[in-house]
């Protein structure tokens, strides 16, 4: 089983073609709209739920993280948060890091502990101090 299906040219796939496509039953799938945020068909003139590519990638990779790798839900959230927030964070444009990060930070601390928050917070912190020793050495050394 393998989440790399081969998605027809086209811009909106109704839920019997993403049935097909994804080999997941339209009860499972109705499901997992209501879990999965990744997964949003939008509605047409006519009701009628229409998904796009970026759904069906979800749903492809939800499937596999589920049935193949055995996760929970709240585990296959976080992955799936993980796989997209990259390619999300990609189009956030670099010189606005302090939005990136913002963006991040949000994304993240949904699925985080607060310990688990504290401790990166705390690895910042000690990248942030490592970043700035490594900086005053380049420049005493006039390293560019």
């Amino acid at each position: 089983m393998s989440n790399q299906i081969e998605i027809p040219n086209k811009s909106h796939f109704k839920l019997n073609e993403v049935c097909s496509l994804t080999g997941v039953k339209p009860y499972v799938l109705r499901f997992w709209e209501s879990e999965f945020d990744h997964i949003s068909p939008v509605l047409s003139s006519s009701g009628q739920k229409l998904f796009e590519h970026k759904d069906i990638e979800a749903i492809a990779f939800i499937k596999k993280l589920l049935f193949e790798d055995k996760m929970s839900i709240e585990k296959a959230k976080a992955e799936l948060d993980l796989k997209f927030i990259s390619s999300e964070a990609e189009v956030v444009e670099e010189s606005d890091e302090d939005a990136s990060e913002s963006f991040v930070k949000e994304r993240f601390t949904r699925n985080l502990s607060n310990s688990d928050i504290q401790k990166l917070v705390m690895a910042k912190a000690k990248l942030s101090s490592l970043i700035s020793s490594v900086d005053s050495i380049k420049q005493r050394n006039n390293w560019h």
